[in-house]
């Protein structure tokens, strides 16, 4: 096995159904999180207006998939597959993957991004050519900091100055990196 590293474009974990995110998903993504702001408030960007935006998102999320380095999905409970509940995105850079995730604020609390994240994991270091596994969170995003430990990763540092939440400040915020490596 040689190839680049690539997560599958659907997987399960005990509870869940993760799979490749659709241009389709753009209504329920929009009414789940993407107009959120408590969803958000740890996110890059700010909380969507209108459908358009998610509509644009998820379309470009879709496409990201036929390149090698981005691999958005979508979370679902098995039982449910069309009632879209969180996301997670893996970024591929050589031997390592970086990621990010959301759960819907209804299902906050229940196990899920650390279920699929530690599936993910686990995933991302069964690969020949992947030796680390990592991801940041703002210094006060301590849910975030809950997922990561569960899913076996430990804290590298605190990056001072490094992440930016345009909904909690407008200038960069310190962060902890965490890393499952092997």
């Amino acid at each position: 096995m040689n190839a680049t590293y690539r997560p599958p474009e659907e997987f399960m974990t005990e509870r869940f159904l993760v799979r490749r995110i659709q241009p389709s998903d753009a209504e329920a993504v929009f009414a789940g999180w993407a107009a959120d702001p408590d969803v958000t408030k740890y996110l890059t960007w700010q909380p969507h207006t209108d459908l358009a935006q998610t509509r644009e998102t998820t379309e470009q999320f879709h496409r990201d998939w036929e390149g090698t380095s981005s691999f958005p999905a979508v979370i679902c409970r098995r039982e449910a597959p069309g009632e879209l509940i969180g996301s997670i995105h893996a970024r591929s850079s050589g031997s390592r993957v970086s990621y990010g995730w959301l759960v819907r604020k209804d299902h906050w609390g229940q196990g899920v991004a650390s279920e699929v994240a530690s599936w993910s994991v686990a995933h991302a270091l069964s690969h020949p050519k992947i030796y680390r596994t990592e991801a940041a969170c703002d210094i006060e995003n301590i849910a975030s900091a809950a997922v990561m430990r569960n899913a076996g990763m430990t804290q590298d540092a605190l990056l001072r100055r490094y992440l930016s939440h345009p909904n909690v400040s407008s200038e960069p915020r310190d962060g902890y990196l965490y890393s499952r490596v092997r």
